[in-house]
């Protein structure tokens, strides 16, 4: 691999870096604004039978943009170590 090619891949990684930041920052925020603008309740209704609700949704994409953030955030983490020379 010559210096050049190196520089492009590291750039590019510099930038999937920068993105992965902004999606740990802000990521959370996506499934809030999603939950308002589809009217899913936000409070968990706890019944006789211990029941969520249909506020599973808002919880489960809660976790799920948590976990992209992670997986984004350990693949930039494993590009940088291929990378160095």
């Amino acid at each position: 691999m010559t210096n050049a090619e190196r520089k492009e891949i590291s750039h590019g990684i510099a930038l999937l870096e920068r993105a992965s930041a902004l999606f740990d920052r802000f990521g959370n925020a996506v499934p809030v604004a999603i939950a308002f603008l589809n009217g899913w309740p936000t409070e968990v209704q706890l019944y006789p039978q211990w029941q969520l609700g249909e506020s599973w949704r808002f919880f489960l994409s809660l976790y799920l943009y948590w976990f992209a953030s992670f997986a984004l955030s350990r693949a930039v983490s494993f590009a940088k170590g291929s990378i160095a020379p």
